[in-house]
């Protein structure tokens, strides 16, 4: 008792720290279940702690134990409007965004079970026509097999040659952008603020957004309801020529490169089913300054680079392109140029013209 009435104040660290230890051990495979943990470099006490950075009440571990979600703890700092210029956003009530991404491959599926019960079945015509060569008992004469090919065949190469044709990067005006959408964290959340396309194109941007909130954060109001929706609403409603993807700075340190890239192809692959006619550009994550990587174990150009090399090996240069900005921002060594930060990670506001003067001269028509 004595030195319980001597140490109150340690004693209450103590009780706070083990109850903060057990709120990361109930969110270890829920709420926490992104962040990177190590059992002595970074113990259940530090994934609360970050959590916390980011918005993360620890005792949100408890009433998520066990659940599993796939939503990440991100902050809701800000939200950026969507320009539709008139033309009214809708999303049904009640709607789920992540169930789509259990069906994501179903829809290709069918198709190729579709095409391949198409070619058997053309085989077998082919078959029996060959079988069925004979001789005309009346004129003598013997029926000649039709070598032409039929109409499914046709079709079949022209879709072959249309799969196979690629296209390079031209130069385009302002204009390409008017139905172009982009989807980004607070770097893009800059480019609609000062890169001057934000009366031509639609943003769908938040500071602190990550690849695994980005289908679930409310990112834009309809003007029409007032309701707030998501990015996945949003591509639902509405069909774009072209959709640029930016993310991944603020998942440094959040799980691994594969465990990124697992989320990272699934909402590029939503993407592509929700919009089959845009052109997708998955944007190289943009650099730091060589100070900030030199100093930073996390936020540092060695990750940012292993996360790049992985982002461009979606690409197919038919429907999906890889471009990287870091190509204009950076200097000689291959760092984020630091004349052009404000703090060694964004731009300034006068440098997003350099970033969107490379979006004009990295255009696909098709």
């Amino acid at each position: 008792m004595n030195f319980i009435k001597k140490c109150p104040v340690f004693l209450c660290l103590t009780a706070s720290g083990l109850l903060l230890a057990l709120a990361g051990i109930c969110g270890r495979f829920s709420i926490y279940k992104e962040y990177e943990f190590d059992i002595v470099k970074r113990p259940f006490l530090a994934l609360v702690m970050e959590g916390a950075a980011k918005g993360t009440a620890p005792w949100e571990a408890a009433g998520n134990l066990g659940m599993g979600e796939d939503e990440f703890p991100g902050s809701l700092l800000a939200l950026v409007q969507n320009r539709d210029r008139g033309q009214s956003i809708r999303y049904k009530d009640g709607e789920n965004a992540l169930e789509a991404f259990a069906k994501k491959n179903a829809a290709p599926k069918d198709r190729e079970g579709s095409l391949a019960a198409e070619m058997e079945e053309n085989t077998k015509d082919s078959g029996d026509a060959a079988a069925g060569q004979e001789t005309d008992e009346t004129s003598g004469k013997t029926a000649e097999k039709d070598d032409s090919p039929g109409e499914w065949e046709k079709a079949a190469q022209e879709r072959s040659l249309g799969e196979e044709k690629t296209y390079d990067f031209q130069t385009v005006t302002e204009d390409y952008f008017n139905d172009a959408a982009f989807i980004g964290d607070s770097r893009t959340v800059g480019l609609f603020e000062y890169g001057g396309i934000e009366e031509r194109a639609d943003f769908y941007a938040k500071i602190s957004l990550t690849i695994y909130n980005v289908f679930t954060e409310p990112l834009a109001r309809d003007e029409e309801t007032g309701k707030k929706i998501t990015a996945e609403e949003a591509l639902t409603r509405k069909q774009y020529g072209k959709v640029y993807l930016m993310l991944g700075i603020n998942e440094m340190g959040t799980g691994t490169t594969e465990t990124f890239m697992e989320e990272y192809k699934a909402v590029v692959d939503r993407i592509r089913e929700l919009q089959p006619d845009a052109v997708i550009f998955v944007e190289g994550i943009m650099k730091v300054t060589g100070s900030k990587d030199a100093e930073d174990p996390i936020f540092n150009n060695k990750n940012i680079e292993e996360k790049n090399a992985a982002i461009a090996r979606l690409a197919d240069n038919r429907n999906i392109f890889y471009i990287d900005v870091n190509e204009a921002v950076c200097d000689a060594e291959g760092n984020l140029n630091a004349e052009y930060t404000i703090d060694e990670v964004h731009l300034k506001a006068k440098y997003y013209e350099i970033w969107k003067q490379f979006l004009l001269e990295h255009g696909i028509e098709r």
